[in-house]
Formats: C-alpha cells, structure tokens, sequence
C-alpha cells in the first residue's frame, strides 16, 4: 500500500485497529448471508418437492394437476405401476366370515306372506326348500324386568326373632333401579354427551340424572294390569 513508509507508528496502529473492525464487521455480515442462504434452499426444496406433487405420486386429487407450474403425472396405463386404489388383485378379504356354528333356536324361517294372485292362501302351500340363507350377527334384545324382594322374619325357638337383610344394592325406597341399569342409564347419558348434545361435558352430572329421572318416570307408568298384594 502505498504511503505506509511514510506513516508514523502511532498511524499505522490505528490504521490496523480500524482494518480489524472492519474484517470482524465484514465477518458477521458474510455469516449472517450464509444463513439466510441456507434458509432460502430449504424453502425453495421444500417448495419442489409440493409443486412437483401430483395425482400420479400422492393422494391428491387429479384437479390439481391443471394448477399452473404443476408437473403432469406420467401415464396412468397399465404399465405405468401405479397402484390403484381400493383393494387390489390377490389382497386378503376382510368380509366377515360365514359360520356353520348355529344353535338351534337361531334359524328363522321365511314363508310368503301375501295370498297368490289366483287368491290362494300361501299358508297352504307347498314348500319348495330354502331359496337363499343369510346370516346376521346381531345382540339379542334386552327387556328391564321387575323384580320384588321379600325380606322374611322368622322366629327361633329360643324365642328371640331374626329379620333377614336387604340384598346389596337394593335401597330402603319402595322401588328403586337396579345397578344394572343405573349404569345402562349412564353409559347413555355420556354416549348422549360425547356425541354433541346440549350441555357438554359440563352438563354431564346433569344429564344422567335426568337420564335416570326419565327412566323412573316411564317405570312408574300406570300399568295395565292391577298390581298384586302379598
């Protein structure tokens, strides 16, 4: 550099001081755009590999092929190796399985129920066989039944008097639900609940004891028949 011989010693140390903030200046500059460059090359990979998504490689649907700057699926023939959707050749079924374990009682027969068009009563007529068999799995239908305790009292002989006890679960009340279906009542309160009814998760103690409140109302219908006294 010319005109360095010709400065004083003090100068060239000042002139050195002021190069080294400038190179630690330059320094953190070059740093900084070394990482918004890598930054930029993340975003722009990350930006070809969603435009070069299509219907062909991915889920998405084939509308989304015309989208300008999209990269056109490549033929969608046979030889292509593009896996259908929905089941594919060969693939295990998962129908459910036809059984021959039956019990007796669980075969229902089907007869025509309508007269002929002669005006015959099919009722008369005669069976031909079993046209088509189906089976469906299903849960038996379940009826509350009513059950009345009778807690006795007998008398010992040596005079002294014992009174049974009430069974567990059963309250001093005269009618009372049974635990069975209390909690029947509650799993239908909170399936009420989960499924979006009014009130929420915070009217969930409210809605179960109006569950139950409704159960013992239809419970203390007048019934058809005169109760029986003991």
């Amino acid at each position: 550099m010319s005109g360095l011989e010709e400065m004083s010693r003090e100068e060239l140390s000042a002139l050195t001081r002021a190069l080294m903030v400038e190179n630690a200046v330059l320094r953190a500059e070059v740093a900084e755009l070394r990482a918004e460059n890598a930054a930029l090359r993340e975003r722009v990979a990350k930006l070809e590999r969603l435009i070069s998504r299509n219907s062909g490689n991915s889920g998405m649907a084939p509308s989304v092929d015309d989208l300008p700057g999209r990269k056109q699926p490549k033929d969608r023939g046979s030889g292509s190796g593009r896996r259908r959707p929905g089941k594919q050749p060969g693939a295990e079924g998962k129908a459910l399985a036809w059984s021959n374990e039956i019990g007796d009682g669980d075969f229902i027969e089907h007869y025509p129920q309508s007269p002929c068009g002669c005006g015959a009563d099919l009722g008369q007529a005669a069976d031909l066989g079993v046209t088509a068999r189906h089976q469906q799995i299903e849960i038996p239908l379940v009826v509350a039944r009513r059950f009345q305790h009778h807690p006795h009292t007998v008398a010992c002989r040596c005079g002294r008097v014992h009174t049974a006890p009430r069974p567990a679960g059963v309250p001093a009340t005269p009618v009372s639900l049974g635990v069975n279906l209390q909690a029947w009542c509650v799993y239908l309160a909170g399936h009420q609940r989960d499924s979006g009814a009014p009130g929420g998760r915070a009217g969930g103690l409210a809605d179960r004891r109006g569950v139950l409140a409704q159960v013992r109302a239809f419970l203390d219908r007048p019934s058809r028949r005169s109760d029986r006294s003991r």
